[in-house]
């Protein structure tokens, strides 16, 4: 009898909750050509042919499901329904060439992606796509998706689909398919090693297109067995025999962990779904794998516990309430100074990036599975890798402020290296790209007071980010039109702007402001709720240095 999917998930968060070890059901299935429309690619489905494919998804009955030749978010919203399962799909752009599928001159090749189904009750983040796996393909691109679960403990997740045509071999046999393929094992391999340096499990998912399990040169070159934290292994024995068509009885398909996630593996848990005898629903069946989790600091007792203030951000119903309802008041205010500015087009709302727009949690939650606290390494590599999650409310209260007439500043204590990658983050997160009306500008050595004393004194800075809030009231800040191309970008942010609003996580977001100043004196030139509002961050903040 299957669980249904309220089972599944109450069980789940349940167990976790109480501490004890849940069942974790993760899956990887080639779903060969599903596209959105019917009758289209070169395996044109019927309406029924969509439901037989959703009667098998729930057989499956897997938590996670890594999928691959998807054509977009829509088609697998065909066999994974919205309402209970959220959707990822790779951001690689359409194929550009109309290929004939083979032996069916009236269809063409849909563009293949790979992406993740996951139940809805489960909490995970994306990470941006492997595209380096676009290797050789023209414009057939086959990126990675990359997702970290929060099954109780991070867990890194890649969803993967190789080039085919070099099932066994060395890497210069055959045409032009086993170079290719070795050169995505390369790129595999890099991810595996950056992962083994993380420290968080990991599991690579997808079609191989390889036979693992009888040859070892493109495994030698993925695996490395004398470290302990990249040594990797097959959930399926060597000797299991694939039986989803006879005339290939072993596996291209797989799942693979690392130590650390082999350690969650249920033993003997491996499965592959294979079709009834009446449907081929797919040319791969399904396979899955179940991993035994448990709340943080309950699986590894020798690492850390996540912290109070972690999980308050993190799970209580509190927090996300409060932020949507501050960023609703922030856009009332917002409609007050429209009025107010009349035809004013030079009116700035200022922005703090860090837990004010981007929600860096689960940097954190991987560094307390680590046992670990604050480690710059890794902040930084963190904010580099450009997977934070939204904190609720951030990017339509953005996009507001832009739909009003107004303009965004965001003033960062980042880098200013990764302003860049900081805006990509946006984008993926929903905001609209309009560099002529949203600045991000990191911190430079010249913001801060040992580099530039002298100016400190002269303006009253009191920190690191008034030196920036000025240059952009005078029009000087030139960090907003880097690299504008044609002249559009530095016409709009080189001329006076009048800040309106401040929003950030911290009293230091606010202009001349100081911990110590602020927690004797308040803010008394600025009202909050008029003025200012200010996001809860019970993770760090100036206030950690505060003394009784």
């Amino acid at each position: 009898m299957s669980r249904s999917f309220l089972t599944v998930t109450a069980a789940l968060a349940i167990a976790m909750w109480a501490g004890e070890a849940a069942a974790l059901k993760l899956a990887s299935w080639n779903m060969e050509h599903l596209a959105d429309g019917d009758g289209e690619g070169c395996r044109p489905r019927k309406p029924a042919d969509y439901l037989d494919l959703k009667r098998h998804a729930d057989k499956l009955n897997a938590d996670v499901v890594a999928v691959q030749e998807v054509e977009n978010e829509q088609a697998l919203a065909r066999v994974f329904d919205p309402e209970h399962w959220s959707l990822e799909i790779a951001r690689n752009p359409d194929q550009q060439d109309a290929r004939p599928c083979s032996g069916m001159a009236d269809k063409f090749i849909i563009t293949q992606r790979t992406g993740f189904a996951v139940r809805k009750a489960l909490k995970y983040s994306r990470n941006p796509d492997l595209i380096a796996l676009d290797i050789g393909n023209g414009n057939r691109h086959r990126y990675g998706v990359d997702i970290t679960l929060e099954a109780g403990v991070p867990l890194r997740l890649l969803s993967v689909h190789l080039k085919s045509g070099c099932p066994t071999g060395s890497p210069g046999g055959g045409d032009d398919d086993c170079p290719i393929l070795f050169d995505q094992q390369k790129v595999l391999k890099k991810w595996v090693d950056d992962r083994g340096k993380d420290g968080i499990p990991f599991v690579l998912l997808g079609d191989f297109n390889r036979r693992l399990q009888a040859e070892e040169q493109f495994w030698a070159g993925l695996d490395a067995p004398d470290d302990p934290s990249r040594d990797l292994s097959l959930s399926v024995k060597r000797d299991t025999v694939a039986r989803c068509q006879a005339a290939f009885p072993q596996f291209i398909d797989f799942i693979i962990f690392n130590p650390a996630s082999l350690a969650l593996f249920k033993a003997e848990s491996f499965q592959e779904l294979v079709y009834d005898a009446a449907t081929a629903a797919s040319d791969h069946c399904p396979i899955a794998v179940e991993l035994m989790v448990s709340d943080l600091g309950e699986v590894t007792p020798q690492k850390g516990h996540m912290t109070p203030g972690l999980k308050w951000f993190r799970r209580s119903a509190e927090f996300p309430l409060i932020t949507q309802y501050l960023y609703e008041m922030a856009a009332r205010r917002v409609d007050a100074i429209r009025q107010a500015a009349g035809e004013g087009r030079n009116w700035v709302v200022s922005l703090d990036a860090d837990e004010t727009i981007f929600d860096n949690s689960l940097g954190q939650l991987e560094n307390e599975y680590l046992g670990l606290g604050y480690v710059p390494e890794r902040w930084k590599a963190w904010e580099a890798r450009g997977a934070a999650k939204e904190i609720p409310g951030a990017i339509d209260f953005v996009n507001y402020v832009l739909d009003s007439g107004g303009k965004i500043a965001i003033i960062t204590n980042r880098d200013s290296n990764l302003e860049e990658v900081a805006r990509q983050n946006l984008v993926r997160l929903g905001m609209r790209d309009d560099r002529r009306k949203v600045c991000i500008l990191g911190r430079r050595v010249f913001d801060t007071q040992a580099a530039n004393a002298e100016e400190w004194q002269r303006f009253g800075y009191k920190n690191d980010k008034d030196r920036r809030r000025r240059l952009v009231s005078e029009g000087n800040a030139a960090g907003c039109w880097s690299g504008d191309v044609d002249g559009s970008v530095r016409a709009s942010w080189s001329r006076p702007h009048r800040f309106v609003l401040w929003i950030g996580d911290n009293i230091l977001d606010l202009p001349k402001a100081t911990q110590d100043e602020a927690r004797i004196n308040g803010t008394p030139d600025l009202v909050f709720g008029k003025d200012y509002f200010l996001i809860p961050n019970p993770l760090y903040g100036s206030w950690q240095n505060n003394k009784p």
